[in-house]
């Protein structure tokens, strides 16, 4: 597993996520999962405001849906990239571990994993974690704080930067070669 994590939101998550399906997809299988991290089944959104609703309507204590459709959604982006399967996995903070868990059940075991998520180093230890440093936040998010110290890379905002690793760092990190 590839875990992407970030300081701050829209910091280029799917952008690097893009670059690595984009290098790897004729090497390797990739399925790719995006984890939201709901707080709790109110209507809230955790980054104030009403929200984008991704967090409402969470029935049990997580929910995994495969991306068919199209669109501008990250997962759909994932998916027209070339990723073969990508799921949009949402769970309450204590049950991502249990969540993950069960996504991987779909997972061939030649697979490579991207995973989008900050929360998800707490349960799982992927072959690299990835946090990239927003240069548009004004502070570090907490989910990032939380599990900065785990990280393997630390990338800045920057596609150059992205390219860069993707071609030289992580084919080393995960023992595929280009």
């Amino acid at each position: 597993m590839i875990l992407i994590g970030a300081t701050g939101r829209n910091s280029g998550k799917t952008t690097l996520a893009l670059q690595i399906i984009n290098a790897f997809q004729n090497k390797v299988p990739i399925i790719a999962f995006k984890l939201i991290t709901v707080r709790d089944h109110e209507d809230i959104c955790p980054r104030g405001g009403h929200g984008c609703g991704i967090c409402k309507g969470l029935k049990g204590c997580f929910d995994i849906t495969e991306e068919n459709g199209t669109g501008n959604k990250d997962t759909m982006v994932m998916k027209k990239a070339g990723a073969r399967q990508v799921y949009l996995i949402r769970a309450l903070k204590e049950h991502v571990g249990e969540a993950l868990e069960e996504a991987l059940k779909a997972v061939p075991e030649e697979a490579l994993i991207l995973c989008e998520s900050n929360s998800a180093r707490l349960s799982v230890e992927p072959a690299c974690f990835i946090m990239i440093q927003s240069s548009t936040a004004s502070s570090i998010k907490p989910t990032a704080q939380a599990v900065m110290t785990y990280a393997d890379v630390i990338l800045p905002q920057d596609e150059a930067s992205f390219a860069e690793f993707v071609q030289e760092q992580l084919p080393k990190t995960i023992g595929i070669d280009l």
